[in-house]
């Protein structure tokens, strides 16, 4: 069943890098046929008007920067500030997208935290979710500067975490490293998705979490509906889980196992 549901798994993502590829490519071509465009009018005899002169103006200039060729070159895209974004509730249509457990993640390159903590007093559970965007600090990483500001070593601290995937080598690391020194610090992190965990350094680190008292476990299908009801603003929509929830958790239930074991 496991391995059905990852051919299916794969297919949906390869459908979903073609379509992404094909409108890529189509953008590109579109640009380069109106540069062609502005080329031939400038080799033209005819005197042009002057809008069309003005715009194989800029068709020349366009063409010098993009190299003394004329090859066609697409400009770097450059990202915004990185940033942490907290809140209290996550918008339904990010959840279904970033939560849903596909083996691979295409499009999916932010992490996804709702977390939960009690700390023993009567201020009750505090509850709340962090998105991170592009690159930098990550959720994971955020939260204890974040989430935990006002950290008290006297007490105790019971703190879960539901992620859309699990960390990257470099968070766990540093989680595990603040478990050893945190004794009073119990982290139980629920993922939907295992992130890349055919890498070496991934298996490391989640083995590190496991070592240093962290209980990892793959979101299970009551986990998607606790977590669509507790911290998703649905409006009182209802979680409609798709087809293959339950196998994809049993897929990757069976490859976290295998590394912590």
């Amino acid at each position: 069943m496991a391995d059905k549901s990852r051919t299916q798994m794969r297919r949906k993502d390869k459908e979903e890098k073609e379509k992404g590829s094909a409108e890529k490519t189509k953008d590109v071509k579109k640009v380069m046929n109106q540069g062609k465009q502005g080329e031939g009018a400038a080799h033209n005899e005819e005197v042009p008007s002057a809008e069309a002169a003005a715009a194989n103006g800029a068709a020349a200039n366009g063409a010098a920067a993009n190299g003394q060729n004329g090859d066609f070159q697409v400009e770097p895209m450059e990202l915004p500030p990185f940033e942490i974004i907290k809140g209290d509730r996550i918008d339904p249509f990010s959840y279904k997208f970033q939560f849903k457990n596909v083996e691979y993640s295409s499009g999916r390159n932010k992490t996804f935290l709702c977390y939960l903590v009690d700390n023993g007093t009567a201020d009750g559970l505090l509850r709340g979710c962090l998105e991170d965007e592009h690159t930098g600090f990550h959720a994971e990483e955020a939260f204890f500067t974040q989430c935990l500001p006002n950290y008290d070593p006297a007490l105790k601290y019971t703190v879960t975490w539901y992620v859309s995937s699990s960390p990257c080598s470099a968070c766990a690391g540093k989680i595990a490293e603040m478990l050893k020194t945190k004794n009073n610090v119990k982290l139980s992190i629920f993922a939907a998705r295992l992130f890349e965990w055919e890498e070496p350094e991934i298996q490391a680190g989640l083995k590190a979490l496991h070592a240093a008292g962290c209980k990892l476990r793959v979101m299970k299908p009551l986990d998607f509906s606790y977590t669509w009801d507790t911290f998703v603003e649905h409006e009182d929509e209802p979680l409609n889980l798709w087809e293959d929830c339950k196998d994809n958790y049993e897929y990757y239930h069976e490859k976290l196992a295998d590394i912590l074991q």
